[in-house]
């Protein structure tokens, strides 16, 4: 009888072990794949938030030409300060399906991947994705070009409330007896911001069937990862010196209207003779002497 009992309880123990190791091979096979996906998602997340770095630089170095934005009519932005003191920036301009174009080129394709002169004219997703970007049944995680959505706006710099009341006119006595509005120009909506967000999996059905639904919570239906990335930027020196005196004569009063009568100060010219060299309101370039250029 203890004979019979011993062999029963070691059969039990065995059959005890072989169900926890069971159990726990499929509970290990579970969170392993579910780590290996969380990394391709973070992959995924990481490219988007590099999308969105880029996309926010690009923004900073070349002017918007969306006719949608008409971002050229508001004097307080890049673009309508540089029609009238830039014009040669806007002519290096992108539109925000530009910058998406090179966003897919650049970011959402394959390590390695080689990038063409014209990837701002690029519609669909690159030939190759990064190698990561595929769930377990070998299904990309992103479908089309549509899942991938990139914008650019132009706001306020904080201190623009600082900035308008400097930007302010303010009206400086003349000899004609009318006020002379003098005011510096400069755009004050130069907080640049770039938005990339990507949608992944959404027709994926080896994690439909990891995630099923479960009561109260869905079943899985995809991710989007989205991030915004913003830039302040300051585009006060204009195309050129002409521009530039043009900008700051506005701001010279003196440049522009009589702030004193000649007969003033021509009376002095018997103790000054060089007086009548005298000019109000002078605004010159600087001008490199020939000797420094040639050092």
């Amino acid at each position: 009888m203890k004979r019979t009992h011993s062999g029963t309880a070691a059969a039990q123990a065995g059959q005890a072990m072989v169900e926890f190791l069971v159990a726990m091979i499929t509970v290990m096979s579970v969170l392993m794949l579910a780590i290996i996906m969380l990394g391709k998602f973070n992959d995924v997340r990481n490219r988007t938030l590099m999308g969105s770095r880029y996309v926010a630089w690009e923004r900073t170095v070349w002017t918007d030409s969306d006719p949608a934005k008409n971002l050229a009519g508001d004097p307080t932005t890049t673009e309508g300060w540089s029609s009238n003191y830039g014009s040669a920036a806007l002519a290096a301009s992108k539109t925000d399906s530009d910058i998406k174009g090179e966003v897919l080129e650049r970011i959402m394709a394959g390590d390695g991947a080689a990038i063409s002169g014209t990837d701002r004219n690029q519609t669909q997703l690159a030939a190759t994705q990064p190698a990561m970007w595929n769930d377990y049944g070998g299904k990309p995680l992103l479908a089309s070009a549509s899942d991938v959505q990139v914008s650019t706006s132009a706001a306020a710099d904080p201190e623009s409330s600082r900035t308008t009341s400097a930007l302010n006119k303010w009206p400086v006595p003349t000899t004609a007896g009318t006020a002379y509005a003098a005011q510096l120009s400069l755009p004050t909506r130069t907080l640049q911001s770039g938005a990339v967000s990507v949608a992944i999996a959404q027709d994926s059905d080896v994690l439909k069937r990891l995630w099923p639904k479960d009561h109260l919570l869905p079943a899985f239906s995809g991710l989007t990862f989205s991030d915004t990335n913003v830039l302040m930027t300051n585009t006060w020196v204009p195309d050129g010196s002409n521009s530039n005196k043009a900008v700051f004569s506005q701001a010279v009063p003196a440049a522009n209207v009589a702030l004193v009568p000649s007969n003033g100060y021509q009376s002095l010219q018997k103790y000054a003779p060089e007086i009548t060299t005298l000019q109000f309101g002078r605004i010159q370039q600087d001008v490199v002497p020939p000797s420094r250029l040639n050092q």
